[in-house]
């Protein structure tokens, strides 16, 4: 990533957290929300809109449109959005109230910021700043500046964080047999260390599509046909130019748009970020039942309290966490889904205070991840509980005897079977008894007699270890 186009505001940020209205600017703020803020704050879309503006200068410099601009001239445009602190936000909000128009407002900070440090001393500065553009233009490349920059930066570290956690987890796990549950009923045994990579294979595959995703913007005038461009300097190919400034930020042009871009690459970015939610909901729920089940544990920590009342509870708070702000996340998403891709013929400002809450849904979704990766660390199996319910309930083996029986054309072997199981609870003696009584031949009683909830797991360790090749595949 090109460290000139890094807009977001630095670290130094402060908040006071009992006054926040978001989660992310208040409880969450020191460990995810101030990141969301580098990138989504107001502040960061001021220093991005300054950092545009700045570049666009120097491209119509670089084609001849105005003077040719010296090399220090051009150094102190592409660092002007380091001159926007808090004292040149303020003064922007200042001159907002009277104007109600945040982009112009900008741009006179801009100016005043130019001819204080004295970058441009001559006409530059009133007839160039901000010509032929929609305020759109602008905004919408500094959005998509910050989005990319935030992806790349925060989400898929620790994205990429929360998969490593889940192949450490299911290396220690992959020889760890667990009753399967369908329906929430007993029905054939598998690997706890699969069924973990099957959830971290389903997030590989997410986290390549995010990694691979590229986001477009737009610099296409007031209704999306460079009017303003082509009338005044006719023989400059504008489309060219329009394509040629946005790539120069890393970003994909779309040069097929009303005054803003029709939002369609933005809303496949949100049904992506929308999947990776709804796989954490589902990963965190079933944690919590294999905890509430008895097959796992959770790492006790003496100074913490599960419950107010109740002081033997050890409570799942982590993924209760991660599937609360992964539910969060969604119901934003979705409602912009809905939302962002339509307006009024060429421009309504609809989108654009919706657009001011981006964080939230990414921030959310972050720090689902995040939550997912602390429950993760915290687990480990309880071989004791786990063989115990195995030993339980031999009916949970029904499948492979009565297909073995089908497989050697042994007549009505379902039924057979499903007379002696159903509805009822087999213990080890109970199975042997049933295989002992089938008008068999001794030697499929003695393949039958090898059946037991412990090695019925087919295929699953060998899928383990590809699912754990393929994450890696995905993440590096």
């Amino acid at each position: 990533m090109d460290k000139t186009f890094n807009y977001q505001i630095d670290n130094n940020l402060s908040l006071r957290e009992g006054l926040a209205n978001s989660n992310l600017d208040g409880r969450l703020w020191n460990e995810i929300g101030k990141d969301v803020g580098r990138f989504f704050g107001d502040e960061a879309l001021v220093r991005a809109r300054i950092g545009v503006e700045a570049n666009y200068l120097i491209a119509l410099s670089r084609i001849g449109l105005i003077r040719k601009l010296s090399l220090k001239e051009i150094s102190a445009l592409k660092n002007l959005h380091k001159k926007i602190d808090q004292k040149a936000y303020i003064r922007i909000k200042e001159i907002e109230k009277t104007l109600r128009h945040d982009v112009m407002s900008m741009t006179q900070v801009f100016k005043e910021i130019l001819k204080k440090e004295k970058i441009l001393t001559d006409s530059l500065i009133e007839n160039w700043i901000h010509w032929s553009l929609t305020s759109e233009d602008v905004d919408n490349i500094a959005r998509s500046i910050l989005l990319n920059n935030f992806l790349k930066n925060v989400y898929l570290p620790n994205y990429k964080k929360t998969l490593l956690t889940f192949i450490k987890k299911i290396n220690e796990s992959k020889d760890i047999v667990i009753p399967g549950k369908t329906h929430l009923q007993t029905a054939t045994p598998t690997l706890l260390g699969k069924e973990l990579s099957v959830y971290a294979s389903r997030l590989s595959e997410i986290y390549q599509k995010i990694n691979n995703f590229k986001i477009e913007a737009k610099l296409m005038g007031a209704t999306g046909n460079l009017s303003a461009q082509k009338n005044s300097f006719p023989n400059i190919d504008w489309i060219k130019f329009s394509k040629d400034f946005i790539k120069s930020f890393g970003l994909v042009p779309n040069i097929f748009t009303t005054q803003i871009d029709p939002k369609n690459n933005l809303v496949s970015l949100f049904s992506i970020i929308q999947l990776t939610n709804s796989i954490v909901i589902d990963v965190s729920q079933d944690m919590r039942l294999m905890i509430g089940f008895g097959w796992l544990k959770q790492t006790v920590n003496a100074k913490e309290i599960g419950s107010s009342a109740m002081p033997q509870k050890v409570n799942p708070i982590d993924f209760e966490n991660s599937q609360g702000n992964a539910l969060l996340s969604n119901w934003i998403l979705e409602g912009l889904i809905r939302q962002l891709p339509v307006s009024w013929l060429q421009r309504d400002l609809v989108d654009k205070t919706i657009q001011r809450n981006l964080g939230l849904p990414f921030g959310y979704s972050t720090i689902s991840l995040i939550s997912l990766s602390k429950g993760l660390e915290r687990i480990r199996p309880n071989k004791e509980n786990i063989l115990k319910e195995l030993d339980s309930d031999w009916t949970i083996v029904s499948e492979g005897i009565q297909t073995y029986l089908r497989s050697q054309s042994i007549p009505d072997a379902y039924e057979i079977i499903k007379e002696k199981t159903r509805g009822n609870d087999f213990k080890k003696e109970d199975f042997k008894k049933v295989i002992e009584n089938l008008n068999v031949s001794d030697q499929i009683k003695n393949k039958l007699g090898q059946i037991t909830p412990e090695k019925y797991i087919g295929e699953g360790k060998r899928i383990t270890n590809l699912a754990i090749s393929k994450i890696k595949r995905n993440i590096y």
